[in-house]
This record gives C-alpha cells, structure tokens and sequence, in this order.
C-alpha cells in the first residue's frame, strides 16, 4: 500500500458482512441498531443497511444530515438535550426520541406543533446520571398519557459495555419484568424494549474470533419467545472487527540495563485504544511489513511505545516479532471501534491520521491529515 502512515482503513464490506451475520442470528422479534458513537465514518457503507442508527450529539446528528441518513432510521439519544436540539432532530424528521429527564420530555413538548406526533421511548437508569430513576419515569408516563402527541414506544435500558452472559440475561428478565409492570399500572400498551447489552468482543482471541458470537446466539435464545420487540443497541461489538491502523516505526533502542527493546510508533494510546488492555499487558493482534522484506532476520521481544510525551503511552509491554528497523509498517488489527474518537487527539499538536474506507479491495479517502496545531493555539 503507497499511503504514508499512519492511517487508519476501516472496512466497508467487512462492516455489511458483520452485520449481516449479527442479524441472522438474532430472532425475528429484534432489530438491530448501530451506535455511531463507536465509529461513524462506517456510516458510508451503513447508511443504506436495513438497521437503526442510535445518534448521542448535535455533532451526530449532523454527520448523518451530512451523509444523507434517512431520518427514519434515526433514534435520537445522549444524556444532553436542549430545546434547540430537539427541534433540529424534529425538523429532520428523526424516527425515535429518547428522553433521559423530564427536562428533555418538556423540551420535546414545547417542540412539537400542535397536531404533530413523534414516537419516543423513555430510558431507565441503572444507577448512574444516564436516564430516568423509577419515580421520573412514573412522573413521564403521565405526561405522556395528558399529550396525544407523544406516542411511547417502549423503554430504553443500558447499563455498560464488555458483560458476561449471565448479567446480560438478568438484564433482559428485570427490564421485560419492568415494562410489563408499566403497563399494567398505568394501562400502556408498551411493546419495545431498546436494550444495549454490551457484549464482549474480545480483541485478544484466536485470529477467526467466532467466540464473538456464542453470547449473541444464547441472547437471541432467550429472547426470541418474548412478549416484546426488542431494538437491540450495538456499537464496539459490530465495528471492531472492521478497522484497521497503519503506523511506521519510527525507531528501535536498547535499554542494556533493563535489557529491553523499546519501539517508537508514530502514533499510540491517542490512535490505538483497546478496550481492557490493561495497561498495554495484553497484545492486540497486529502484524508486521517489513520495509525490506529481505531484511527479516531473528525474531525480538519489544515493547511497543507511541509518541506522547507520557510514560502511559505503551501499546504492548512485550511482543515477540520479526526483527525491527525504522521504516517498518505494523498493522494493528480489530480497531475498527473507539479508537478513531476516542484517544487524546490534542496532545503534543500531532496531526490526526488519514482514514480511508475499503470496499471491493479499492480505497477511498474520508479524511486527509488534519494539523491540530491550529487548534491549540
């Protein structure tokens, strides 16, 4: 490949196929919804799929203004809304609105035209600031049932990522347990449930990751005899595997004393993000392209280090490859999700890497490198 690294290339027919295998799985009662927070530049390929898209931001929402989402894909969620917002989202035409307080309720109220409807669902807390507690929700189901305008939907449940089966399951009874009391204390006509349950994707597996799929095949099982429709909310779980990151070594040095071997990247913790890492002690899969492929001599143990002026900024502690040199490519695989949005782009003013789409072996340029030195002064 002749692009300068680092860049990152996210896989646009690795991406259908995923969701494609996702949705086969999952029984006929559950649809599936992409959350573009994990990585919205696979909305290029996305955008036309027969799923929802879970949008958390103005900036989101925009993004799929700017692609030509079809709105009715939509649900418009994120713990901060404002009456301006929620008018930009109504005017767009978005298909869902999640409210997470009375406050957004009232603000989706004061929205709304006199004869105009809009679905919404409700989201429950698990504890923390997301969502409504018990007695909010109760307060919500009242104003719902004095406004015509507001149709309920259902419920949104979410209470974080990487779960083993066993919470997701009690997950999936109590919510189901919940919405059934709902309705039959308040005479609702509830059926949907959006539920997130987070499941694991283990980026350190064996390289065919179909362990990937045996929480999703047991999940689908429980659910698929239930009372209720079930938008099933996935963002790291359909987009990781689908991404991949370019970087260049930049240079190789022994420590004699600690006898180890420290390899500089161009790029690190604000590129290459794995979630449960744990501190760079697991190794991601990745692979090496040797500038010269002649030159491969002994394998050595490195420790693979990025460019941040910060002693954090390891991606692997120990790793055995293929003797390095400056001018060597490693490719960091399974980073299609979080990475691109989440690393501490700012720091020390590197430029953002380019991104490029793949689709039938040929790639296409999404974003250019981006100075950010501008940005900070």
């Amino acid at each position: 490949m002749d692009k300068k690294p680092p860049y990152y290339v996210f896989d646009f027919d690795k991406a259908k196929e995923r969701i494609n295998i996702i949705k086969n799985i999952l029984p006929s009662n559950a649809e599936l919804c992409y959350a573009i927070k994990a990585n919205a530049f696979l909305l290029h390929a996305l955008k036309e799929q027969e799923i929802l898209f879970e949008v958390c931001s103005e900036g989101e929402l925009e993004i799929c203004r700017r692609l030509k989402v079809d709105p009715k894909k939509i649900v418009f969620s994120g713990v901060m809304k404002n009456l301006l917002m929620i008018k930009k989202a109504l005017e767009y035409g978005v298909k869902t609105v999640t409210c997470e307080s009375i406050l957004h309720l009232e603000c989706l109220c004061n929205a709304l035209e006199e004869n105009q409807k809009q679905e919404i669902i409700l989201r429950l807390t698990s504890g923390n600031q997301f969502g409504m507690c018990h007695e909010d929700i109760k307060n919500a189901v009242e104003i719902i049932k004095n406004d015509n305008r507001l149709i309920l939907r259902g419920i949104h449940y979410f209470t974080g990522t990487n779960k083993k089966l066993s919470k997701i399951q009690d997950e999936t009874e109590f919510i189901q347990e919940y919405c059934s009391s709902l309705n039959a204390d308040f005479s609702l006509g509830i059926n949907s449930i959006e539920y997130g349950p987070g499941f694991v994707f283990d980026y350190f597996c064996p390289e065919d990751y179909s362990n990937n799929l045996e929480d999703l095949k047991a999940f689908s099982d429980s659910i698929k005899d239930s009372s209720f429709n079930w938008t099933i909310e996935l963002g790291r779980y359909l987009a990781s595997p689908c991404g991949e990151y370019f970087t260049e070594v930049c240079d190789v040095k022994h420590d004699a004393e600690s006898n180890t071997n420290y390899v500089i990247i161009d790029g690190g913790i604000n590129h290459i993000n794995y979630y449960g890492q744990m501190m760079a002690m697991k190794v991601p899969p990745m692979e090496v392209i040797k500038k010269t492929p002649s030159s491969v001599k002994d394998s050595e143990d490195y420790m693979i280090c990025g460019s941040l002026c910060t002693t954090a900024d390891l991606v692997t502690r120990k790793i055995n490859l293929p003797q390095l040199v400056p001018g060597d490519i490693i490719k960091f695989k399974n980073i299609g999700a979080y990475s691109i949005t989440e690393g501490i782009y700012l720091f020390l003013s590197h430029d953002l890497p380019a991104v490029y789409g793949k689709t039938n072996g040929n790639l296409i340029e999404l974003r250019p490198v981006v100075e950010t030195n501008k940005l900070n002064a």
